[in-house]
């Protein structure tokens, strides 16, 4: 939950400066980082339901899944950044990718809830 808060915040402080333009070179398509986007809150959703009593173990165990989700998505962590850092200074185009990313949430938790009858 804190790093959410952390990525928010990172995002509004971004929203909030002039934008930059300059494509990075290894940039990850809005529909990728959207499902990238997806997979990291998920992995920040177990590691906070692990209760893991130290912060320095919270950590390694959410790398270790944050590892996994870039070689899944076949993307570095320099190409990770620069895309969110260029997403971020676009605020319309971030908006379009965390609607996306709440939609692709609401979706799993969906498919995971008993079926009524």
């Amino acid at each position: 939950m804190q790093r959410i808060l952390t990525l928010f915040l990172v995002w509004v402080t971004m929203a909030c400066s002039p934008p930059n333009d300059d494509r990075p070179d290894n940039l990850i398509p809005a529909d990728q980082m959207a499902r990238i986007l997806t997979e990291i809150h998920m992995a920040e959703s177990r590691i906070s339901r692990l209760s893991l009593a130290s912060t320095d173990s919270a950590n390694m165990a959410y790398k270790h899944l944050e590892k996994k989700i870039f070689t899944k998505f076949k993307v570095d962590t320099a190409a990770y950044t620069n895309s969110y850092v260029y997403y971020s200074s676009h605020p319309r185009e971030m908006e379009a990718i965390y609607k996306r990313v709440t939609d692709n949430l609401k979706k799993k938790i969906d498919t995971k809830k008993p079926a009524r009858s």
